[in-house]
């Protein structure tokens, strides 16, 4: 293993429990770190992302689950942040399946169980600096690939995120301008966020399009129609930071004003086919606007194939619940018989 050195790095340890601080800030000094700042909780360290974000994180997720999943989407998410690209890794005593989950939804890059040896810390930092993986960016999220297989359908492009720990901790961080490369990043993600927004949008739309149109509309339909303005929300923020509105602004704000129109109709009753028709076209003017060197036919295949997809793994979780329900009220009425047979005149 490469002799590191990590007098350079800065770290942040977030745990509820002091103990565990003391622990981390000693494996941390032995590998060379000198600055390593203890949050005692995720309120403590809110003010980091804009401040000057730390290279490493290392975050405890059992004391306070829901406000440090939070923490790391807005690390790599929001605007304010310094260095969204930071290396995050949280701490749990106990990883069960839906934690570990929970933790790569939110885009943190690995998961190290309690209690830690410094052999643990040192490769897993090891590995962060020699292969970490490449950012991909979505609608909804941003960090580490979570794919263990090759994508289906249409092709995202990853990022090689600026890696400020492996830049200081193999003394290359006096060498780049480490400005310009977040910048450089930064571009990148917002690019790929405006794109993979509006295909989230017009996937959203042409989901709903059916339910929306029943007597009386489909619940399901509804909520989906309910997440788009969210999603238009930061795609607007993102043509700002940009400095690209022009016709995309137009088309988001439009799309905006008429999905929370129909929604609210749709809450009172149907919604008319023409209606919807409106919307769907727009969503594919807003597709259009922001990626005019792609075919509206290629974009619309994507949208049609996810759609399909998606109501063919709802089918199927509709289906295991139906069976689990039947398999459930089986066991007490073969029980029932067994009893009969067994105490029966």
């Amino acid at each position: 293993m490469p002799d590191y050195d990590y007098s350079l790095v800065d770290a942040a340890i977030i745990d509820t429990q002091s103990n565990t601080q003391r622990v981390l800030r000693e494996v941390l000094a032995r590998l060379g770190m000198k600055r390593a700042e203890a949050y005692g909780s995720v309120r403590d360290a809110v003010d980091m992302a804009t401040a000057a974000t730390p290279d490493l994180i290392l975050l405890d997720i059992d004391g306070e689950e829901a406000e440090a999943l939070r923490l790391i989407r807005r690390l790599r998410n929001e605007p304010d942040t310094r260095n969204p690209y930071a290396c995050i890794v949280a701490t749990t005593w106990q990883p069960t399946p839906l934690l570990v989950m929970r933790v790569t939804n939110a885009g943190a890059d690995d998961l190290l169980v309690k209690p830690v040896s410094p052999k643990q810390v040192q490769d897993r930092l090891a590995a962060l600096i020699e292969s970490r993986k490449k950012f991909v960016v979505t609608a909804d999220y941003t960090g580490p690939d979570r794919r263990k297989s090759p994508r289906e359908g249409a092709q995202v492009p990853l990022l090689d995120a600026p890696n400020t720990l492996r830049l200081k901790a193999t003394n290359r961080w006096a060498h780049i301008n480490a400005r310009q490369l977040m910048a450089e990043a930064n571009h990148f993600v917002n690019e790929q966020k405006l794109l993979r927004i509006s295909v989230q949008v017009a996937f959203l739309i042409e989901f709903a399009a059916t339910g929306l149109t029943a007597r009386p509309p489909e619940r399901m339909a509804v909520d989906h129609l309910a997440r788009v303005p969210a999603f238009l929300d930061d795609l607007l923020r993102r043509l700002d930071d940009l400095g690209e509105p022009g016709p995309a602004e137009s088309v988001t704000k439009s799309l905006k004003m008429m999905a929370e129109r129909l929604r609210l109709q749709a809450e009172s009753g149907a919604v008319a086919a023409e209606e919807v028709e409106r919307v769907r076209t727009l969503a594919r003017d807003l597709m259009q606007a922001v990626d005019a060197n792609r075919s509206l036919e290629a974009m619309m295949a994507e949208v049609a194939a996810a759609v399909t997809g998606y109501r063919a793994r709802l089918e199927q979780m509709a289906q295991a619940k139906a069976e689990a329900a039947r398999a459930a009220t089986a066991v007490p009425a073969a029980n029932g018989d067994a009893a009969k047979e067994t105490v029966g005149p």
